[in-house]
């Protein structure tokens, strides 16, 4: 089983090995990736690590909750399944004259 570990607030200047090195001590440790940004190249200041065991996983995030890596405090939470997000009707930006034209609230001007 893999478990992966989101961890964030990491320095701009974390690599992944920096990364890999941090948290290989607490298990076995198969990933560690530095989220970088497509257009500027740099970090975007988060990252996973994935160990082979929820006990590795756990130690980790014990062991490296709210501690410095790389002179920033970084913070290590458990990932959690994407909550849906709630059913909302759709917005009816219409409204009916007493013509029974119907007018819509679109401001602008087109032509």
């Amino acid at each position: 089983m893999r478990v992966l570990i989101p961890i964030c607030c990491l320095s701009r200047s974390t690599t992944d090995e920096n990364l890999f090195n941090a948290f290989a001590s607490f298990g076995r440790l198969l990933e560690a990736k530095v989220i970088i940004d497509r257009a500027s190249g740099r970090s975007k200041g988060f990252g996973f690590v994935t160990y082979e065991t929820v006990e590795d996983a756990e130690k980790a995030r014990e062991g490296m909750n709210a501690k410095f890596l790389d002179g920033w405090v970084i913070f290590v939470d458990p990932a959690r399944p994407r909550e849906p997000l709630p059913r909302q009707p759709p917005k009816q930006d219409t409204q009916q004259s007493d013509t029974g034209f119907t007018t819509n609230k679109t401001i602008g001007w087109c032509g």
